[in-house]
């Protein structure tokens, strides 16, 4: 099965919280009823109870259910890991599940070339283990979505899952020559080096990016020169799983170690579930360690904390008592309560973590809802007033609003628009090279849309309210409110814009002047500055010849971009 990877940066254990989609966990019922054991209720309250412990449960008919899981707890991804929640929420198994892990027997030698590359691994033996196709389904399942969410699209973290039948150890983690190493991968027939993956495999082509700039390739082998995997692209063929599989070894490579860990934690607790035997993999070289470590994190908690943010009035022991009923260790030390946390929970970073997990535990249904007890009345900001004012005078002048992305690039904040490249907060880890930094100007973003829109019917006139990032004072940053333009014609000139911004300025009840300006990305004699008293507050003027060709524009434009003064002037 493909090896994987990938997530931006996250210094804390757990997972950003993003919006992102919820992944739909899809499993037998009768696998669910046997992993939790003769205690199991019946199936309807079964399905009414999966909800409570953070699920929406889409189809519970038949033997094949469907359960939508939040993104924040991967641990539920499997039938195995829903089991084991329930378990103890239903007060069978409560408090934290230690797991027996087989004397380790195998080393992976972690050669120094990786630092560089992609620093780190965790490994595993998982023998015993009964491949079925609906467990062959599951293992590929619980992969992707570990890829899509704790990996990041494969950049944190690329799991790979090998039978282990035909590899022989000590195995070796390296970086090599993208030339200089050939194998068949995963799904294909044909022998191709590391270089040649990624023009011609689907799954090369894909996840192309994540490697392409690198100088050399991670790779992992067995003592044989056996490829198992080029992570986080492709498997090897030779160590494809199918349903006579009975050993895997199990890679997780990534940038950032404790998803690694957590990654590989989760994988083998599942199958440590279902009755398989785990081997813990001795790591030498550049990483010395014995992976998996399923020693659970020790976090410390008050029962004051709880009430206070809950509204409650649980005891220590309850607080205790809640926490057990969703898996964690806890015991009242004095004052405080010491709290182990599952080694395959990667969703706990503050106390307030753990504090909803006491309301989920204390049963959210048992909350008695509560009228608030101070009366407060809400009102427009000011930014918020002055911005309405702006739309509803653009919008009664033709104008139709847009909404474009705060990143941009420098390509199209500086060089399109005639300028050398400026100040700018930069993202250190961009996913492309589309979006490298906050934009410093809402214009380049609304010149784009008029290429885009190239194909409709002249004239176009859009504009946008939103926010610019500039150099503010010691070159601190800045986030200002703009206000920027755009107008597309065969005849549209200066005077079109000007008068524009002269209604605009009686509309909005500022007192302005103009004066002759020169900027890049306007036509020299054809641009100017827009002052409120003696602030100035933008600029205007008939964008550059060279600015349309870059942008891939065919026609006239005109173009203004104002600060917004928070507050607004009064109204006349």
């Amino acid at each position: 099965m493909p090896g994987g990877a990938g997530w931006g940066n996250q210094p804390l254990y757990g997972i950003p919280r993003f919006p992102v989609a919820m992944p739909v966990i899809r499993f037998n019922a009768t696998d669910l009823e046997r992993l939790i054991g003769k205690q199991v209720p019946d199936r309807k309250q079964l399905a009414a109870d999966i909800p409570m412990i953070g699920a929406d449960v889409e189809s519970a008919e038949g033997d094949e259910w469907a359960v939508e899981f939040f993104p924040d707890r991967p641990d539920l991804f499997t039938v195995e890991g829903i089991a084991r929640a329930l378990r103890s929420y239903y007060g069978i198994e409560p408090g934290l599940k230690q797991y027996k892990l087989a004397p380790a027997t195998d080393v992976l030698h972690v050669d120094p070339s990786v630092t560089p590359v992609r620093p780190f691994i965790a490994a595993a033996i998982v023998e015993n283990v009964e491949i079925t196709e609906r467990r062959l389904q599951a293992i590929i399942d619980l992969q992707e979505d570990l890829h899509w969410g704790l990996g990041a699209r494969r950049r944190r973290v690329a799991i790979g899952i090998h039978d282990a039948s035909q590899l022989v150890g000590p195995y070796k983690y390296a970086a090599v020559d993208p030339k200089s190493v050939a194998f068949v991968p995963l799904q294909s027939e044909e022998k191709m080096t590391m270089e040649e993956v990624l023009v011609k495999h689907p799954k090369g082509k894909d996840y192309a990016h994540l490697v392409k700039d690198l100088p050399k390739y991670p790779l992992i082998t067995d003592s044989k020169d056996q490829v198992l995997s080029f992570p986080p692209i492709i498997n090897g063929r030779l160590t494809t799983v199918t349903t006579g599989t009975k050993k895997l070894f199990l890679d997780v490579t990534g940038t950032q170690q404790w998803a690694v860990h957590k990654a590989l934690n989760m994988l083998v607790t599942a199958f440590l579930e279902d009755g398989a035997t785990v081997r813990p993999v001795k790591l030498t070289g550049a990483l010395e360690t014995l992976t998996p470590d399923l020693t659970p994190d020790r976090r410390t908690l008050t029962a004051e904390a709880v009430n206070k943010l809950l509204g409650t009035r649980f005891t220590p022991d309850e607080v205790a008592h809640h926490l057990q009923r969703m898996g964690y260790g806890a015991t009242v030390q004095g004052d405080h309560l010491e709290v182990l946390v599952p080694p395959y929970r990667v969703d706990v970073m503050h106390e307030v973590d753990l504090i909803e997990d006491v309301a989920i535990g204390h049963g959210i249904p048992k909350f008695e809802p509560d009228l608030p007890h101070a009366v407060t009345y809400g009102k427009q900001l000011p930014y918020s007033i002055v911005a309405d004012r702006v739309r509803q005078a653009m919008i009664g002048y033709g104008f139709l609003e847009v909404v474009s992305l705060s990143l941009s690039n420098d390509r199209d904040q500086f060089e399109k628009m005639g300028a050398e490249p400026g100040w700018a907060v930069r993202v250190q880890n961009p996913v492309g090279e589309d979006h490298t930094q906050l934009r410093t100007s809402l214009l380049p973003s609304l010149l784009n849309v008029l290429r885009k829109n190239a194909h409709r019917d002249l004239p176009q006139q859009v504009f946008e309210v939103g926010v610019a990032t500039v150099e503010g004072p010691n070159g601190q940053p800045v986030a200002e409110k703009h206000v920027a333009g755009a107008l597309i014609s065969a005849k549209a000139g200066f005077s079109d814009v000007k008068g524009l911004l002269l209604g605009l300025a009686r509309d909005m009840g500022w007192t302005v002047t103009v004066e002759a300006a020169q900027h890049p990305a306007y036509t020299p004699g054809r641009c100017a500055a827009l002052f409120v008293g003696p602030e100035k507050v933008g600029h205007f003027g008939e964008v550059h010849p060279q600015v349309l060709q870059n942008f891939g524009l065919g026609y006239p434009t005109v173009a203004f971009e104002l600060k917004l003064l928070v507050p607004p002037p009064p109204l006349p």
